[in-house]
């Protein structure tokens, strides 16, 4: 009698564990475990006032992460170029689109309309065609090639119609990336990325993306996801204020680490002589397109840019 009781009593407790209270119970305790262990988010580290490109080298060899599971990403334009000339150069740019920019002695100032050269994104291939650039610093060649120990990338503002003049720039200094980690030599991608603000065209191609001034950590994003890429570790350097925030603000919920260094070496500020120097030089420019291509400069002259 006893040992049937006993029976009985297991199969009431047998019949207790699944009622559905219990299986409420038992969801929400395995949903509240998830939670606890999701993976944690790995903050996003900003240097600041960068002007010596050995910070990355030194930050990277002070990590010593692993090999397989790292990628370093370079910003071309007063990161690792500069250009040679005042006309065409990164804070020429931002002084012709009407943003503020600031004088050696710190006052800011915005352009006047009568100094913007006509149809800017046309003219910019043209000045990017027949200017040139210079290392940002002498060892910059060094200290981007240290960084073939790990997966390497150059992500630029840049539009493709570049592409060549840019490609050319870094051949002459000895940059090259055609061999390097994402695809052979000659193959990639080029196809149109919304970043939530317009949409553009971006290109991967020989080691480098030219990402048309979109948001360059979505685009990072974006890229990393078409090529299935995960990285524990990324570091990334870049002259724009702005490219600095945007890939922090991207990587800020993610898991995987990256370290951000804002490279503050190249002078942003304008002076008089170089507004003159610009004055001068769209004088000679709107002069050639008058006598060269006068139809040309009537379209330009009335904002017709195609």
């Amino acid at each position: 009698m006893n040992a049937m009781h006993n029976i009985n009593n297991k199969k009431r407790f047998s019949i207790k564990l699944y009622t559905p209270s219990f299986i409420l119970t038992l969801i929400t305790t395995v949903i509240a475990l998830s939670v606890f262990i999701k993976p944690s988010i790995a903050e996003s580290i900003v240097y600041e006032n960068i002007t010596d490109l050995s910070a990355l080298h030194a930050q990277i060899k002070k990590d010593n992460p692993n090999k397989e599971s790292t990628l370093v990403i370079f910003d071309i334009d007063d990161t690792l170029l500069e250009s040679s000339n005042f006309v065409g150069s990164g804070k020429w740019y931002n002084w012709q689109r009407g943003r503020e920019v600031f004088d050696p002695t710190g006052e800011s100032f915005i352009i006047d309309k009568a100094q913007q050269f006509h149809c800017m994104f046309r003219t910019l291939g043209t000045l990017f065609e027949i200017g040139s650039t210079h290392l940002t610093q002498s060892n910059a060649i060094d200290i981007f090639n240290q960084q073939k120990t790990y997966d390497l990338l150059i992500l630029t503002a840049r539009t493709a119609k570049y592409r060549v003049a840019t490609e050319r720039e870094l051949k002459k200094h000895n940059i090259d990336l055609s061999s390097e980690h994402f695809k052979e030599s000659g193959s990639g991608y080029d196809y149109q990325f919304n970043d939530g603000n317009r949409t553009a065209r971006v290109t991967y191609k020989n080691g480098f993306i030219m990402s048309s001034g979109l948001n360059k950590g979505l685009v990072l994003e974006d890229f990393l996801e078409k090529t299935n890429r995960k990285y524990k570790n990324i570091y990334f350097i870049d002259d724009s204020l702005k490219n600095v925030t945007n890939i922090q603000q991207v990587w800020n919920d993610k898991t995987d680490l990256i370290k951000i260094f804002h490279y503050t070496k190249v002078d942003k500020t304008v002076s008089e002589d170089e507004i003159k120097e610009s004055d001068k030089a769209k004088f000679y420019f709107d002069g050639f397109l008058k006598n060269a291509y006068p139809e040309q400069l009537t379209a330009f002259q009335n904002n017709n840019c195609n």
